[in-house]
C-alpha cells in the first residue's frame, strides 16, 4: 500500500515538472512575435536590434543647442559679468613733487576719483622732496588716469594688476538672497506664533539671521566698492637734490661755532634747571645729617686730662731688685 502511494506521488511530481517546462518554452517562442503589439506598460527590450536609447545630449540634431554648450535660455557668463579688482603702483619724477601732487589730485577729481591718502615732504640740504598719493578712480577710468599721469611728468614705473573676484561676488549674492528669505520666513512665523515659548525661540532665530544678513551686506558693499573703484599708489620723487653750494668760509665757520656754543649753553642751562630741585633736596638731607652727628658728638663725656706737675711712676721700674 505504501509503495503504491509513493509511486503515485512520483508520477504527479514528474507531470508537474513537465507541464512547467512546456509553458516556459511556449512563452519564450511567442515573445518575439508579440513584441510589435506589446501591451502598454510592459518592460522595454533594451537589447533590441534598434540599439540603445539615445542620451539626453544626443536627443537633438547635429549643430543644435545641445552641442553648442547648453540651453540658450540659461544665463551665460560674459565679460561684463566678471568682477575684477584693479590696483597698482605708478612711479613719477618731477622737479616739484609737491606741486605735481596737486596736479595728480586734480586729474583724479576730474575723473570722478578721490585721494584717500596724501603724504609729502619738502627738500632738505641732503634729501630731495617727495610726495605719495593713494588715488581711487573708477575702474573704467584707469587707462585714462595712466595717460594723464604720463602727460603730467616722467613716469618711471608702472605696476598694475587685476584680481578676479567673480566667484566671491556671486557667492555673496546667493548667501544674501538666502539670508533675506530666511529672515522673511522667520518674520512671518513671529507674527503667527501661538505661545510664548515659540515666540521667544523664533525671535532668537530672527535676531541671529538678521545679524548674519547685516554682515553679508557689509561684505558685499565693501567688495562692490573695491570692484567699482580702483586703487593707484602714485609715488613722486624730485629730479634734483638741493645741497649746499660753494666752499664754506671763515665767517661760515664762526657763525656755526657761535650757534654751536649757544646750543651748548642752552643745553647746559636746561640741564642745570632740571638738576636744581634734586640739588636742593640733597642739600637739605646733608644739613639734617650734619646736625644729628654734631649733637651726638656733643653728648659724649670728655676724657680726663692729666694733672700738671704729677709724676707718673713706672711700676716696673719702682719694683726693688732682689
Amino acid at each position: 500500500m505504501t509503495r503504491r502511494l509513493l509511486s503515485m506521488a512520483g508520477i504527479v511530481i514528474a507531470g508537474t515538472v513537465l507541464l512547467t517546462g512546456c509553458g516556459a518554452i511556449g512563452a519564450g517562442s511567442s515573445s518575439p512575435e508579440s513584441e510589435p503589439g506589446a501591451m502598454p506598460g510592459s518592460a522595454p527590450d533594451w537589447g533590441s536590434a534598434e540599439g540603445p536609447m539615445p542620451l539626453p545630449d544626443e536627443a537633438t540634431d547635429g549643430g543644435g543647442p545641445a552641442e553648442e554648450g547648453g540651453d540658450p535660455s540659461l544665463p551665460q557668463a560674459t565679460d561684463e559679468d566678471r568682477a575684477v579688482i584693479i590696483s597698482g603702483t605708478v612711479g613719477m619724477r618731477a622737479a616739484d613733487p609737491i606741486g605735481m601732487a596737486d596736479a595728480v589730485a586734480d586729474a583724479a577729481e576730474a575723473r570722478d576719483g578721490a585721494i584717500d591718502r596724501r603724504a609729502e615732504r619738502a627738500s632738505t640740504d641732503f634729501e630731495p622732496a617727495w610726495a605719495t598719493l593713494t588715488v581711487r578712480v573708477p575702474a573704467a577710468e584707469v587707462e585714462g588716469m595712466l595717460a594723464a599721469l604720463r602727460a603730467l611728468a616722467e613716469v618711471t614705473q608702472v605696476d598694475m594688476g587685476e584680481e578676479v573676484v567673480t566667484s566671491q561676488v556671486r557667492d555673496l549674492e546667493v548667501r544674501v538672497t538666502a539670508a533675506r528669505a530666511s529672515v522673511d520666513r522667520l518674520t512671518d512665523l513671529l507674527a503667527t506664533a501661538a505661545d510664548t515659548e515659540t515666540l521667544l525661540e523664533v525671535e532668537a532665530q530672527l535676531t541671529q539671521r538678521t545679524s548674519e544678513l547685516e554682515q553679508l551686506l557689509s561684505q558685499q558693499r565693501a567688495l562692490d566698492e573695491q570692484v567699482a573703484m580702483s586703487t593707484i599708489e602714485v609715488q613722486i620723487r624730485s629730479t634734483t637734490v638741493e645741497g649746499p653750494s660753494g666752499t664754506p668760509s671763515f665767517w661760515d665757520g664762526l657763525v656755526a661755532g657761535w650757534q654751536a656754543f649757544l646750543a651748548w649753553g642752552a643745553t647746559f642751562l636746561y640741564g642745570l634747571g632740571q638738576s636744581i630741585p634734586a640739588l636742593v633736596l640733597l642739600a637739605a638731607i646733608a644739613l639734617i645729617a650734619w646736625l644729628v652727628i654734631r649733637r651726638i658728638i656733643k653728648r659724649r663725656p670728655a676724657a680726663a686730662a692729666p694733672v700738671e706737675g704729677a709724676t707718673v711712676v713706672n711700676p716696673v721700674a719702682a719694683t726693688p731688685a732682689e
